[in-house]
């Protein structure tokens, strides 16, 4: 992480910039006689009055990875252009529900996506293709939970059925715009909740049936310890967590300069804190070996070429593994490299031989240790944008889950595969399948970074760090303390009823100097936050809270 600016504003402004230009050739055909010419298609919205302007939208594919196209937004709606040719797409775009929140959606044709042939230049309803499109994924994935012996709620079952009837009642209505937008709201409104109250309570049955007895980490960011304004910080955190991430950006504001020349480290405030958490049992994992982002990356390092840089990559895993012995077996080896932040402006072959050659050295210096990949960004905007960390790309970019891809087919020995998962104006159900496209990679999965923000305070809104919004809000209410919480519990669970994560980690602990504004666990002074009580609760009823915490009021 870092400074409380750039990936937060990104993953917010992902969904609110401006159209990207298409990077895609215009489609040609070879035999244009015998081929019917394929039509532009114009997707009409009929927005919510208390929306802002709609001014970004992109296409994905059947994996729900972004692509660079000319999709565009005109006067008339969400214009499709030719040039997309033949290939199957959907349309995607943030959009406010009332009573549920201003979140990213997609349309794709009840999951069967869309082709300009199929739709021969007909206009459509994005209100009706949101519907639809949630409407089906719902009924999809209860058949799918029911065979795995979930009995939903008769709660579940009516949403289910509203969200039907509504879209039943749109379709109806189609030849009347605004009378069809009218029930597809409806529809959508009832489908969102159906989908998330459908995952929830999947969730809960599966914790109850499974009785975890695997090794499961719950952890969260050490670096505050440093800055820590009351000594009730060690004893909180000690108090919820049996793991923590150790950071060690080369070039960073919260410490002395790790890493100030080239081999010469600054180890005090580091085996500070690591002795900090071994001295509470804290598991730790050392992270990043490299994070090729701007903002930690100092001249000496950016300048190099690529036979240096690797041989940086040698010295530096070495240095830093071997530092800490078996007092740190996991490492997040490389963070965030899948063309967000590469500012080297690596190709995908060169990153590649940079992955391997770094689990390969971790592995060499002390073969105990557990090798991580993380990555953010899961839903990979920033493809559709064409833009890298600070950067505008130079070619078309891949997107997470198309990285970790490469990698496994490539051959790289790693052992983790590491999502961040932060508020990124997504539901709970698009979070599930967020974690199914990971799981098909036969990894164990941590959750590496998460959080959100309880809300403005009035010491945000003075000082200007977090004003009082005045767009629509973004999951079911305008943050604050107890929604926090909320979105915590109902994440965690879903996370822990999935057998294949086996480490969820909070990002900020404090609300001092936070990643996103407000989004610790404890306030500035260390009392604890509705959420810090809620993620205590959660874990003792899953016997998850670590045995040298005490119980308080």
């Amino acid at each position: 992480m870092g400074k409380n600016i750039d990936r937060r504003e990104f993953i917010k402004k992902s969904t609110l910039s401006a159209a990207a230009a298409t990077l895609w050739p215009t489609y040609k055909s070879l035999a244009k006689p015998l081929i019917k010419t394929v039509k532009p298609v114009t997707f009409r919205p009929y927005p919510h009055p208390w929306a802002p302007k709609m001014n970004f939208v992109y296409a994905s594919n059947e994996n729900v990875d972004p692509f660079m196209s000319g999709v565009e937004i005109t006067g008339n709606g969400i214009v499709v252009p030719e040039n997309m040719g033949n290939r199957r797409f959907g349309i995607n775009t943030q959009w406010f529900v009332e009573g549920f929140g201003f979140c990213s959606l997609c349309a794709n044709n009840g999951g069967r996506f869309y082709t300009l042939n199929d739709l021969n230049g007909r206009n459509l309803n994005l209100n009706y293709e949101f519907a639809n499109s949630r409407v089906s994924r719902n009924l999809r994935v209860r058949k799918k939970y029911r065979k795995q012996g979930t009995d939903f709620s008769h709660e579940v079952n009516s949403y289910v059925e509203l969200s039907r009837e509504y879209l039943e009642m749109a379709e109806k209505n189609r030849l009347n715009g605004e009378k069809c937008a009218h029930y597809a709201d409806k529809s959508l409104y009832h489908a969102l909740w159906a989908g998330e109250k459908i995952e929830v309570e999947h969730a809960r049955i599966q914790i109850e049936k499974n009785q975890r007895k695997d090794k499961v980490y719950f952890g969260c960011e050490s670096r505050q310890y440093i800055w820590a304004k009351s000594e009730a910080f060690t004893k909180r955190f000690a108090e919820l967590f049996n793991f923590a991430t150790l950071t060690h950006y080369i070039w960073d504001t919260w410490y002395p300069l790790f890493e100030p020349q080239e081999g010469d480290y600054n180890w005090g405030i580091k085996d500070d804190i690591a002795d900090f958490l071994l001295d509470n049992n804290i598991t730790i994992e050392g992270r990043p070996l490299f994070w090729f982002h701007p903002w930690v990356t100092p001249e000496w390092l950016e300048y190099k070429n690529y036979d240096q840089l690797k041989k940086y990559v040698e010295n530096h895993t070495k240095n830093l593994v071997s530092h800490y012995g078996d007092n740190v077996l996991h490492w997040e080896v490389i963070n965030e490299y899948h063309d967000w932040a590469n500012i080297f402006d690596h190709t995908p072959e060169q990153i590649t031989e940079i992955v391997r050659l770094a689990c390969d050295k971790t592995k060499e210096t002390n073969p105990k240790v557990s090798r991580l990949i993380n990555n953010c960004s899961p839903w990979s905007e920033y493809v559709a944008r064409g833009r890298m960390a600070r950067m505008d790309a130079t070619r078309p970019l891949r997107s997470t889950r198309q990285f970790v891809e490469d990698i496994v087919e490539a051959g790289v020995d790693f052992d983790v595969l590491g999502i961040q998962s932060y508020f990124g104006y997504r539901d709970l159900s698009d979070i599930m399948r967020m974690v199914e496209r990971f799981e098909k990679f036969g990894k164990p999965i941590y959750i590496t970074e998460i959080g959100t923000t309880s809300g403005p305070t009035y010491k945000t809104v003075m000082d200007k760090s977090m004003n009082i919004k005045n767009s629509p809000y973004d999951w079911h209410r305008p943050w604050d303390q107890e929604l926090q919480a909320d979105w915590l519990e109902q994440v965690y669970t879903l996370f822990y009823s999935k057998q294949n994560i086996k480490s969820i980690n909070w990002y900020d602990f404090s609300n001092f100097r936070p990643f996103i504004v407000n989004g610790g666990l404890v306030k500035e002074n260390c009392e604890p936050k509705l959420a810090f009580h809620r993620l205590k609760k959660l874990l003792k009823s899953w016997n998850q809270l670590p045995k040298n915490s005490k119980e308080r009021e």
